[in-house]
């Protein structure tokens, strides 16, 4: 039984697909359900699975939707939805559209729930981190302090002798205490936290350093640089492993293809003028590259053009946002209603 009704949901899913890819290639597609079309239907859904399901038409739980599905041409069905004050090619069209809207809208939840499960995962697993680190930073201390106080007792003891020892000469006894005074053991000489922050200011100088070259360097293609200063960047996080990172900022994939087309676009630009204001290049050579770079040019904005409208073909989503909208919005309600064993 389980095997046909996943079948049957295959199905009903390969329809909802199919129904909406010729919609979007058909210029006379259906128009988009409102709230009120949207609301009938719902009133009306049960009622009509109830009468198909007394009719004995189909297998499975009475309020399936996917059984229901496949029964779009029966004629009986198609005069009953008649009847009752629909055409039956709207009702199959709403009835497909929500099949796909539900199912894409609780594949979002499920990932959506999968998303907060890990990051709880992950806030747990930083949390512990953090107590480890803790833990090993306050034994560090207590090391660094064993060591000091050994240190300085040592030291004192060694001051002492000088200090009493009557067979050196007062003028060089004086020399070496003072000596000893400014070698005196100090929380500094222990402190590898201090020794690491030098170190890693130090990395952080020569990456700011690498970074302004790259920036500064005229002769690097937008997205090449891009990615290098990329690059420096996870250097720097690793090099800082026990700083809170920020989370990067979601930028629109549509706007982040303009930016960057833009970038390109510049950079091609001003290496044409400088090949046009050099005067030491031969004239062949300067159309020769000039045409090449021309070339570069709008191969790009073709490509960058192709990207937009692949771009928004993957946010425009399978449905109308309207549609969209309505299921997301009653979700819980179509749940319940085509699956009330869930």
């Amino acid at each position: 039984m389980k095997t046909r009704i996943l079948a049957a949901s295959a199905l009903a899913l390969l329809l909802s697909f199919s129904a909406t890819a010729h919609a979007a290639d058909n210029p006379q597609q259906p128009k988009p359900f409102d709230e009120t079309e949207f609301s009938r239907f719902l009133t009306d859904y049960p009622t009509i699975s109830k009468w198909v399901g007394e009719k004995g038409m189909r297998y499975g739980s009475n309020n399936s939707p996917w059984a229901l599905s496949g029964l779009r041409y029966d004629k009986e069905l198609q005069k009953h939805l008649q009847s009752s004050g629909w055409n039956a090619e709207r009702f199959f069209y709403l009835l497909d559209h929500i099949n796909l809207g539900l199912m894409t809208t609780q594949a979002e939840a499920q990932q959506e729930s999968m998303r907060a499960r890990m990051n709880q995962q992950q806030e747990k697993a930083q949390a512990a981190n953090s107590e480890e680190q803790k833990k090993a930073m306050a034994q560090m201390q207590e090391q660094q302090r064993s060591s000091l106080e050994t240190a300085r007792a040592q030291w004192s003891a060694q001051r002492e002798r000088v200090a009493n020892d009557p067979y050196i000469p007062h003028p060089q006894k004086q020399q070496i205490l003072a000596q000893m005074d400014r070698s005196q053991p100090s929380a500094q000489m222990f402190n590898p936290e201090q020794q690491q922050e030098q170190m890693r200011q130090q990395q952080q100088n020569w990456l700011n350093q690498q970074k302004q070259q790259i920036s500064n360097n005229p002769y690097i293609p937008p997205g090449q640089k891009q990615e290098m200063l990329a690059q420096l960047e996870r250097s720097r996080e690793a090099a800082n492993p026990g700083k809170a990172v920020a989370a990067p900022t979601r930028l629109d994939p549509v706007e982040q293809q303009n930016k960057m087309q833009a970038q390109h676009k510049q950079w091609l630009e001003e290496r044409m003028k400088e090949i046009r204001d050099n005067p030491m290049m031969p004239a062949v050579q300067k159309q020769q590259m000039l045409d090449q770079l021309q070339l570069s040019l709008k191969n790009a904005e073709k490509a960058g053009q192709s990207a937009k409208e692949q771009m928004g073909k993957m946010q425009s989503g399978p449905l109308p946002a309207q549609e969209s909208q309505l299921i997301k919005s009653n979700r819980q309600k179509l749940t319940t209603m085509f699956f009330p064993e869930m």
